[in-house]
C-alpha cells in the first residue's frame, strides 16, 4: 500500500491573512493558524518562511546586487546621452569610433564598480558585528537570531532593553512594561498582561499585544510573532523613529556640490553645442564632442572615490574599536564641533558605589539600607549602575519578603516602586529623584521610627540633599507605605507616602577623562554634558573634569526658552542638568540650527531619538538594542579617547575626498573649458570624443589611490565640513590657470609647430594628461609637494602613467583613436610646458592655502 503524501502547507504571510483580530485571539488558535508550535519553528522552516512569506523576504542574491552596482556606474544622464549619441554615430557609419568610445566608457565604469564592490563588502563585514538580535526558539532550543530574520510563527523571549521585531501575541509576562512611544506617542511605559482584549480596541488598550518598534522597559516576556514587516501596525502608520531624518551636514554638502556641477556642466555643454552648430560644424560630431566635454567635467568617479575612502576609514576605525553602521557618519564625525555626552559611564567610571544610607537627620539607617536593597533586587528594568551598586550591598537578604508587583521607572515620574509582601502585608517601596519622591510624601520618618509632617522637615531634607550633591554624590530619595492587596498596582498609588531617607552614591570620573577632553578640545570639539542628575552633582563632576566655571542650564529653565532663542543659549551652556528625554532632542536640534555639526553619545532607552536627531549618533556595544539601532556608529569601548581616533579618521576621509574634487574641478574644468573655447576658432575638433574619454579615464586611475593617501598632520586639528564656496574658488583660480597654459599650448602647436589636426590632438593630449597628473600630486597637500609623500598606489600609478602617456601617440593603439607620432622637439615642448605648469601651480597653491583653509 502506497503511503499517502500530504502536500506541505504554505504558511500564512501574516496573521491578518487568515482573518480575525490579534488582540482577541487565544494562543492555541494563533499557533494553529500560523502552523507553529510551543517548541518553536525548525531552522529550515524558519528560513523557508523568511524567504517566501514575509515582507522582508525578498533578498537579492549577491551576484544580482553586483550586476545592479555595475549598471549604476552608467546611470548618469550624461553617460546615457553619450551612449545614445554614439548609437546615432554608429548608425551613420562611424562604427569604429563608436565602439572605441563605448569601450572606454565601459573601462571607466568597471573601474568604479570594482572599487565600490570591494568597499561595500568590507563595510558589510563590519556592520555584521553590531547587528541587533532577539532570542528565538528554533529546533526546540533558545538561540540568538538577527532581528530582521524573525518570521510569523517564531516564539521569542524578551527582556528589558530589547526591541520587539514584529507584532506579537503575549504568551508569558512577568512585570512587563513596554515603551510604545513610537507608535502611540505615550511616553509612560504601558503595562502588558497575558489574556484577550476586546476585538478592535485602540492600540493603547491592546494589553496582550506587543508591537514592532516598541521596546521592553522592564520585565520579561515570551511571545508569538504574528506579523512582520509592512503588515505590522508600525509598518502602516507614520512614526517618529522611522520618519526620514533630515539630511546631515555631509549629505547637505554633497547635494550642494552636485547641483553646482550639474549647472556648470549643463550650461557649458549646451552652450558649446549651440555655438558649434551656429558655426556649421557637423551635427553628429558636435553632439558627441559636447557630451564628451560634459562627461570630462563631471567627477564620475566621485561615488566610487567616496565609498572607497569611507570604507577604508571604516576599516581603520574598526581596528581602533569603532564600528561604523552608516558610512556618511564618518565624515560627519570629522566635521563635528559639538559633542553632547551623557555623564555616567562615558565621563565617569559607570561603577557607582553606595556611600551611605541616612535618615532625615543625617543618621545611618538600617531600614533605608534594607528597603533600598529590596527595591533594587526585585526591580526588573534595564541594567543601571545605581541599582547594581545597591544589589551588591553586603549583609542583605530577602528572607520573609516576596515580590507582589512593580511600577517601573519612567523619565517623567523619575520614580521606581516595588510592592513586597511580608507577613500578609503589602509594602510599597519607592525610590527615585529626591524632589520627585518628596512630591508624593505627606510624612517623614527618622531612624527611631518617629514621624513628622513633611512640611515641617522639608527644608532640612533639602539642605541635606544640597550639601551632599555639592560634594558630587548622586542622591536618591526613599519612601514607603502599606498598600491594600489589590491585584493591580499603578503609578496612581504613589501618594500619601512616608519619606524614609537618603541613598548617597558616588560614581567617580574616569582617571584619564581630563586628558581625553583636552585632546578633543585640541581638535576643535567642545564637550557638552547632558544629564538627568541634579545641577549640584553635575556642577561638581564638571569641576573634577577641569571645567572651572561651568555654565549650567536645567530642564525647568530649558522649558522657558523659545526655540528661536535656544541656539544662542546652548552655545553659552556647558552642562544641561535635570534634563528629560524629550528635551535631549531639542538641545541637539538647537545646536544644529545654530550651524553646528553635532555628535551625541548615548546608550539608554531614552537616548534613541536624540541619537537619530544628531549629525552623528554614537552608542556603545553594551547599550540597549533600541539605542544601538538608532546610532550611526558604535564604540566597542565607552571611551572618549577612542572617539578622538574616530574624529581624526573622519577628517582624513574628508580631506582625501576633497583632494579628488579639487583635481576634477580645477584641471578637468580648465581643460574642458579650453577645449570648448578653442573648438570655436579652429576648423577641426581639438580632441575627438574618444580621446577626451581616454584622457578622463587615465586621470582617474591614480585618483583611486586617494582613498589610501596620507594626510598632513597639521590639517587634522580643525573640524572639517563641506564648503562649496571653497571648491568654487579653487576651481575658478586653478581652472583659469590651467586654461591659460592650455591656450599657451594651443598657440605653440598652431603658430610655432604649425601642426595638422592629428598632431594637434596628440600634442595637446600629452600635455593635458601630464598636467592632470601633476596637479593631483601637487594639490593633494598644503605643504610643498616634495615635502609630503603620497600613498604608494597614488605615487606608483602616477609615475607609471607619467612614463606611459608620452608613448601613447607612438603606439598602434594610439593610431586607432586618432593619434600620430610626435616629433621629439614637439614632445619635449609639451613636457616642458607641463613642468612649467607644475612649478606655477605649486606657487599658486601656497598663496591659496595661505588665504583659505580647507
Amino acid at each position: 500500500m502506497k503511503k499517502r503524501i500530504v502536500p506541505r502547507r504554505r504558511f500564512p504571510i501574516a496573521f491578518e491573512d487568515v482573518g480575525g483580530n490579534l488582540e482577541a485571539c487565544n494562543p492555541q488558535e494563533l499557533f494553529l493558524k500560523l502552523d507553529a508550535s510551543p517548541e518553536g519553528l525548525t531552522q529550515d522552516e524558519a528560513e523557508r518562511r523568511w524567504r517566501i512569506g514575509t515582507a522582508k523576504a525578498f533578498v537579492r542574491p549577491e551576484w544580482w546586487n553586483a550586476v545592479l552596482l555595475l549598471c549604476s556606474q552608467f546611470k548618469s544622464p550624461l553617460v546615457l546621452l553619450l551612449v545614445v549619441a554614439v548609437g546615432l554615430s554608429a548608425a551613420l557609419g562611424d562604427t569604429t569610433n563608436a565602439l572605441i568610445i563605448l569601450f572606454i566608457l565601459l573601462l571607466t565604469g568597471t573601474l568604479g564598480f570594482w572599487q565600490e564592490y570591494k568597499a561595500n563588502r568590507a563595510v558589510k563585514k563590519l556592520q555584521a558585528l553590531v547587528r541587533t538580535t532577539v532570542a528565538a526558539k528554533r529546533d526546540g532550543k533558545w538561540q540568538k537570531i538577527m532581528l530582521d530574520k524573525t518570521v510569523p510563527g517564531d516564539l521569542i523571549r524578551l527582556t528589558a532593553g530589547d526591541l520587539i521585531p514584529g507584532d506579537c501575541l503575549l504568551l508569558k509576562a512577568t512585570d512587563l512594561h513596554v515603551n510604545e512611544a513610537t507608535l502611540t506617542g505615550e511616553s509612560f511605559p504601558v503595562e502588558k498582561r497575558v489574556g484577550a482584549s476586546p476585538p478592535g480596541v485602540p492600540l493603547n488598550l491592546r494589553s496582550n499585544v506587543l508591537f514592532e518598534g516598541s521596546s521592553i522597559v522592564n520585565g520579561e516576556a515570551e511571545a508569538l510573532v504574528a506579523k512582520t514587516g509592512d503588515r505590522t501596525e508600525l509598518g502602516k502608520i507614520t512614526r517618529k523613529l522611522q520618519q526620514s531624518a533630515g539630511k546631515t551636514a555631509f549629505e547637505q554638502g554633497v547635494t550642494r556640490f552636485g547641483y553646482f556641477i550639474m549647472q556648470l556642466t549643463f550650461f557649458l555643454a549646451v552652450g558649446i553645442l549651440v555655438l558649434n552648430l551656429f558655426f556649421k560644424k557637423p551635427v553628429a560630431d558636435s553632439i558627441l564632442f559636447s557630451l564628451a566635454l560634459a562627461v570630462g567635467i563631471a567627477p564620475e568617479l566621485l561615488p566610487a572615490i567616496m565609498v572607497t575612502t569611507l570604507s577604508a576609514g571604516a576599516e581603520r576605525m574598526a581596528r581602533k574599536k569603532v564600528i561604523v553602521k552608516k558610512l556618511s557618519s564618518i565624515q560627519n564625525l570629522g566635521a563635528i564641533n559639538i559633542l553632547c555626552s551623557d555623564k555616567t559611564g562615558t565621563l565617569t567610571t559607570g561603577e557607582a558605589e553606595v556611600h551611605s544610607t541616612l535618615d532625615i537627620n543625617g543618621q545611618p539607617s538600617g531600614l533605608v539600607r534594607k528597603y533600598a536593597w529590596l527595591n533594587a533586587t526585585f526591580e526588573s528594568g534595564f541594567f543601571n549602575p545605581l541599582d547594581e551598586a545597591l544589589r551588591h550591598m553586603e549583609g542583605m537578604n530577602a528572607e520573609g519578603y516576596s515580590k507582589f508587583d512593580e511600577v517601573p521607572w519612567d523619565f517623567i515620574r523619575k520614580r521606581l516602586s516595588i510592592v513586597v509582601e511580608k507577613d500578609a502585608r503589602q509594602i510599597m517601596i519607592t525610590k527615585g529623584a529626591l524632589q520627585n519622591v518628596l512630591d508624593v510624601c505627606t510624612h517623614a520618618e527618622d531612624a527611631a521610627g518617629k514621624r513628622y509632617p513633611i512640611k515641617d522637615v522639608r527644608k532640612k531634607i533639602l539642605e541635606n540633599f544640597r550639601a551632599h550633591s555639592a560634594k558630587g554624590f548622586r542622591t536618591l530619595g526613599l519612601a514607603w507605605k502599606v498598600v491594600s492587596g489589590d491585584p493591580v498596582i499603578n503609578k496612581d498609588d504613589e501618594q500619601e507616602m512616608i519619606f524614609l531617607g537618603f541613598i548617597y552614591l558616588f560614581d567617580p570620573p574616569k582617571p584619564d577623562i581630563r586628558e581625553a577632553i583636552k585632546n578633543l578640545d585640541a581638535l576643535g570639539v567642545t564637550l557638552k554634558i547632558i544629564t538627568g542628575d541634579n545641577h549640584h552633582v553635575a556642577r561638581h563632576i564638571a569641576y573634577m573634569l577641569g571645567m572651572q566655571k561651568p555654565r549650567v542650564l536645567t530642564g525647568i529653565e530649558l522649558r522657558r526658552i523659545s526655540d528661536e532663542a535656544l541656539p544662542a543659549k546652548v552655545m553659552r551652556t556647558d552642562i544641561f542638568a535635570e534634563v528629560e528625554p524629550n528635551q535631549k532632542d531639542r538641545i541637539i536640534d538647537a545646536f544644529r540650527n545654530g550651524g553646528n555639526v553635532t555628535g551625541y553619545i548615548g546608550d539608554g532607552i531614552n537616548d534613541a531619538t536624540a541619537l537619530r536627531a544628531a549629525d552623528v549618533g554614537i552608542s556603545v556595544d553594551s547599550a540597549v538594542d533600541v539605542a544601538k539601532e538608532a546610532s550611526d556608529m558604535i564604540l566597542l569601548e565607552k571611551n572618549l579617547d577612542v572617539l578622538r581616533e574616530g574624529v581624526l579618521e573622519g577628517r582624513k576621509t574628508y580631506l582625501n575626498t576633497l583632494k579628488y574634487i579639487f583635481v576634477t574641478t580645477s584641471a578637468n574644468f580648465g581643460n574642458m573649458f579650453s577645449l570648448a573655447v578653442i573648438s570655436l576658432f579652429i576648423p577641426f575638433l581639438p580632441l575627438l570624443p574618444q580621446q577626451i574619454l581616454l584622457l578622463n579615464f587615465l586621470s582617474d586611475i591614480p585618483a583611486l589611490g586617494i582613498a589610501g593617501d596620507k594626510v598632513d598632520e597639521e590639517q587634522l586639528y580643525r573640524p572639517k565640513r563641506w564648503n562649496v564656496h571653497l571648491i568654487r574658488r579653487f576651481m575658478t583660480l586653478f581652472g583659469f590657470q590651467s586654461s591659460l597654459f592650455d591656450f599657451l599650448t594651443f598657440a605653440v602647436l598652431l603658430w610655432y609647430f604649425r601642426v595638422d589636426e592629428a598632431h594637434f590632438q596628440s600634442g595637446w593630449f600629452v600635455e593635458s594628461a601630464l598636467t592632470e597628473l601633476l596637479i593631483l600630486l601637487i594639490v593633494r597637500t598644503a605643504r610643498p609637494a616634495l615635502h609630503s609623500r603620497p600613498g604608494r598606489f597614488l605615487l606608483g600609478t602616477s609615475l607609471l602613467l607619467a612614463l606611459a602617456i608620452p608613448t601613447i601617440p607612438y603606439l598602434s593603439a594610439g593610431a586607432i583613436i586618432g593619434f600620430k607620432p610626435l616629433p621629439l622637439s614637439l614632445l619635449a615642448g609639451m613636457i616642458g610646458i607641463a613642468v612649467l605648469y607644475g612649478i606655477l601651480v605649486e606657487q599658486m597653491k601656497k598663496l591659496f592655502f595661505k588665504k583659505f583653509e580647507w
